[in-house]
């Protein structure tokens, strides 16, 4: 993602281990062979889609097809077992597990990277940060004019379709568990979600970072912030922040969540190699070059400069 960042900001330096790939038994060929189907919170598909292409070059035996569905289509999938493995912007919710529970299930979870909802906007929208609580305001529709902005008209709000992880992370963290405004258009193809604002002068929507790639010069990312509080010691009260890597691993920006692969496989074979791939140097890095940040590989923070970063 490209995204301009204040002087000082925040950029993820990975110290890649000498060892990746796939971690199997001494002679196993099935966590790398054969045919496996997953399901996709479609916040995430870009991503998941490149690992995937990236498992099969590694692993030219291996076929793995991504269906891209919302979050809840692909847990429901999960949950009646009609798919064995899902990747989900979200934990599963206490209904979920309950309906596993019931069904005497057995299924593992693994933690894979650290997602974050950026809020967009036109990219010659003068607004280029909003409180937490203006955001609130816009999306609830207690306010709907841009703040700050009196030639922008009435704020055109676009948001995910109604069973996207997108949607319940923003609504959780950041509307307080309320509904979005009624005025707000569903839109379940982020990349529709993302031309809508492209083209509308007075757009506002949101949209998982997975599908900002490439696309720096298209949308304006807005900055989020906290009136009253720091993020540290050495950042000012109330800065904004942008769903950029540094500020997502040190929590600075507000609307993050964690990104799982759920399987319900028992046995050794490719859904294992996967999800092995997913945690392994190359899998992880697949997620740090496409704007989510990993999460077993070691991490550390620097401070460069804007030239140096831009």
């Amino acid at each position: 993602m490209q995204t301009r960042l204040a002087r000082f900001a925040p950029v993820l330096l990975v110290t890649l281990l000498l060892i990746g790939g796939c971690s199997r038994e001494p002679g196993s060929t099935t966590l790398t062979k054969g045919t496996l189907v997953v399901d996709c919170d479609e916040a995430l598909f870009p991503v998941v889609n490149t690992l995937a292409a990236e498992f099969k070059k590694q692993y030219p035996e291996a076929q793995v097809s991504v269906r891209s569905v919302e979050a809840r289509e692909a847990t429901a999938n999960f949950v009646n077992d009609s798919v064995r493995v899902i990747v989900c912007g979200r934990p599963l919710n206490t209904e979920e597990r309950n309906a596993l529970t019931a069904a005497k299930t057995w299924f593992e979870e693994y933690h894979v990277a650290q997602s974050a909802v950026a809020v967009i906007a036109h990219k010659e929208n003068p607004v280029k940060e909003l409180r937490v609580g203006q955001a609130e305001s816009l999306f609830t529709a207690q306010a709907t004019s841009w703040p700050g902005w009196r030639a922008g008209g009435t704020v055109d709000l676009v948001v995910g379709g109604i069973n996207s992880s997108t949607n319940e992370v923003f609504r959780r963290m950041i509307l307080q568990g309320e509904s979005f405004a009624l005025s707000a258009t569903p839109t379940p193809s982020s990349s529709d979600l993302i031309e809508h604002v492209r083209t509308t002068r007075n757009a506002l929507g949101i949209v998982g970072v997975g599908w900002l790639k490439g696309i720096g010069q298209d949308v304006s990312v807005l900055g989020l912030s906290r009136p009253g509080v720091a993020a540290d010691s050495t950042q000012p009260v109330g800065r904004a922040y942008t769903p950029a890597q540094g500020y997502v691993y040190k929590g600075y920006y507000p609307v993050s969540s964690p990104v799982y692969i759920y399987t319900r496989e028992i046995d050794r074979n490719i859904s294992l190699g996967f999800i092995s791939f997913a945690t392994s140097v190359e899998g992880q890095k697949v997620f740090l070059d496409n704007g989510l940040v990993p999460v077993t590989m070691p991490v550390r923070l620097i401070q460069l400069t804007s030239e140096q970063v831009n």
